[in-house]
């Protein structure tokens, strides 16, 4: 009698096992199906993009002449600083209403990375 629970507890046990195993590998195969589907079809446009005809390169690869070093001066010109800065703002904002009083440096208290990365991560779930 204890022969035969023994028998039985082992069969429930191995076909068990096989059973989650099988049910894992299943999903594992559906998981991998669907990512490729959506890849694929997230991807399509830029196939057709790829698709270009290669680009030949000949025998012999173009020599480049060295080009004059120059030493870099430092230059303290802020007037092109400021056209830059000027260029950006009207450029964002695109509108001829925007007038620059001053350009300063903001103070800097703490580097934007860390705080993006401590805001992403403290976040409550």
């Amino acid at each position: 009698m204890s022969g035969d629970k023994l028998t039985l507890s082992v069969t429930v046990l191995l076909t068990g096992f096989a059973v989650v195993f099988a049910v894992l590998f299943l999903l594992i195969g559906i998981i991998k199906a669907y990512g490729t589907i959506i890849y694929n079809i997230q991807n399509k446009g830029q196939k057709k993009k790829k698709n270009t005809p290669p680009v030949k390169v000949t025998s012999q690869p173009k020599v480049m002449e060295p080009i004059a070093t120059v030493e870099a001066e430092e230059v303290t010109d802020d007037d092109e600083l400021i056209a830059v800065i000027s260029a950006a703002v009207y450029s964002m904002y695109s509108s001829s209403q925007v007038r620059i009083k001053s350009i300063r440096k903001s103070p800097a208290k703490s580097n934007a990375w860390r705080n993006a990365g401590l805001s992403d991560n403290l976040r409550p779930f």
